[in-house]
């Protein structure tokens, strides 16, 4: 931000400049450097629509591999628009179905497929940070039992900023008893991680009016829900064999 003269109240109001233009002036040079950190998040995905879903069936097909599974990814009817979207949301492509600024939360069906499309998005994201040295965050892919488990041992603080897919997102115990003490891991992080605007992701088997009912994390959390993710369903029965 250029360094400008500090003007006094007194100064302002004998000058032609009126406090209404200093201050407008201010608040954009302070949220201009933000809003590049936003766009700076995104991958320089430099490819069409055909090149990226050949990548994602490739790079899906080894996420299946390593799982020991010996199908291919496959993208058809029911997940080509989840593809299409997402290839438009790391573009910030503005025809994206949905707020460019939230995360994305895939909805649907047990074994629709749901943590696959997610986890190869993962793989996919990983490997050109890797491979091209590119200077954002990796994604860390967890189920979310598991972030709860390691929430307990370690902190909130160690999952406050790095970037998140939280898999099967709900499926954890909404609350834990620590010497007497009800505690929400869960719910706690996902708050802070809102507030500073951190990267989440997820995949859920429940709706979004689901997870906001007083038996998952209640209103006012899934109002918090509301405002950092995509609910986007994916189409489909068990893909499972």
């Amino acid at each position: 931000m250029e360094k400008r003269k500090v003007l006094s109240i007194r100064e302002v109001t004998s000058t032609n400049v009126t406090l209404y233009d200093i201050l407008k002036n201010d608040i954009q040079d302070i949220a201009t450097p933000e809003k590049e950190k936003i766009e700076h998040r995104r991958l320089p995905l430099n490819m069409d629509f055909s090149e990226f879903c050949d990548l994602f069936i490739l790079f899906g097909s080894y996420n299946f591999k390593k799982q020991n599974q010996q199908s291919d990814f496959v993208i058809d009817a029911d997940n080509e628009y989840i593809i299409k979207q997402l290839y438009l949301y790391i573009k910030n492509d503005t025809s994206f179905d949905g707020d460019l600024n939230k995360g994305i939360m895939l909805q649907g069906k047990y074994g629709c497929g749901k943590t696959a499309i997610l986890g190869t998005y993962t793989l996919l994201h990983n490997h050109m940070i890797l491979r091209f040295g590119i200077p954002i965050p990796l994604f860390t892919f967890i189920k979310s039992v598991n972030l709860q488990e390691l929430l307990m041992k370690q902190s909130i603080q160690s999952f406050t900023y790095k970037p998140l897919v939280i898999d099967e997102f709900g499926r954890e115990s909404k609350t834990i008893q620590d010497y007497g003490n009800i505690l929400r891991p869960i719910s706690e992080l996902l708050s802070v991680r809102l507030d500073i605007g951190a990267v989440t992701h997820g995949t859920t088997n429940f709706t979004l009016e689901t997870l906001a009912s007083n038996d998952f994390y209640g209103a006012m959390i899934g109002d918090r829900l509301k405002m950092m993710f995509n609910f986007i369903t994916l189409q489909g029965d068990s893909r499972r064999k």
